[in-house]
């Protein structure tokens, strides 16, 4: 698996949460046709958000990165947003109550 974390900082509390509302409309898209495994949003202050991937692949995140996000993240660059991201190959581990859910991770 692959993981991306992207650190966002925008002018304020309503900047923020349009990005998180757009990411979120895109969710599905991404979870049904393009590798993405889990999103999490994590709230950092009223003008910052953490936001974590994880893909089933690295080619599957490059793939989406390409075709779908660079456009996204300097949309909010242009605007005067700071974007800053790190990635990885990532081991996935979950508890036992997810584990009886029969989910599939490598």
């Amino acid at each position: 698996m692959y993981a991306v974390n992207v650190t966002i900082k925008v002018q304020n509390e309503l900047a923020k949460k349009a990005i998180i509302l757009a990411l979120k409309d895109w969710s599905n898209d991404l979870f049904q046709n393009n590798g993405l495994m889990l999103r999490c949003f994590v709230d950092r202050t009223e003008n910052q958000v953490e936001i974590f991937h994880v893909f089933r692949t690295k080619k599957e995140m490059e793939e989406v990165r390409t075709t779908k996000s660079n456009k996204f993240w300097d949309q909010i660059k242009e605007m005067g947003g700071q974007v800053s991201r790190f990635e990885g190959n990532c081991e996935v581990e979950v508890s036992r109550g997810l584990q009886d859910l029969d989910l599939k991770f490598k």
